[in-house]
C-alpha cells in the first residue's frame, strides 16, 4: 500500500484572517508541503490541473518538475489532468 498528499492548490482566505495567500506564496507552500512529505516518507505527492481562480496549478508538470529537484525519494504525479485542454499527442 502507498500512502500519498493530493492537491487542488485553490488560493482561498485563511479562516482566522481572511487573508488569502498570493499565488507566489501557494505554491511556495507546495513545494513546502512535498519536501516534508518526502523527508516525512510519504509514498506520492500529486498535484491536479486547473486553470481558473481560485486554484493554482494550470501546469502540474512544470510545478512537479521542480520539486523533482527538491525531493529525493517521493513519487510525483498529477491527479487531475484537463484533457480538453491538452494536446492529447503529448
Amino acid at each position: 500500500m502507498e500512502v500519498g498528499i493530493s492537491s487542488v492548490d485553490e488560493v482561498t482566505g485563511d479562516p482566522s484572517t481572511g487573508k488569502a495567500q498570493t499565488e507566489h506564496e501557494k505554491l511556495q507552500a507546495m513545494v513546502k508541503i512535498a519536501v516534508h512529505a518526502d523527508e516525512a516518507g510519504i509514498d506520492v505527492f500529486a498535484i491536479g490541473e486547473h486553470h481558473n481562480p481560485p486554484f493554482v496549478p494550470s501546469s502540474p508538470n512544470t510545478i512537479l518538475g521542480y520539486i523533482a529537484g527538491q525531493t529525493k525519494q517521493i513519487t510525483l504525479s498529477t491527479s487531475t489532468t484537463l484533457i480538453k485542454t491538452n494536446d492529447p499527442l503529448k
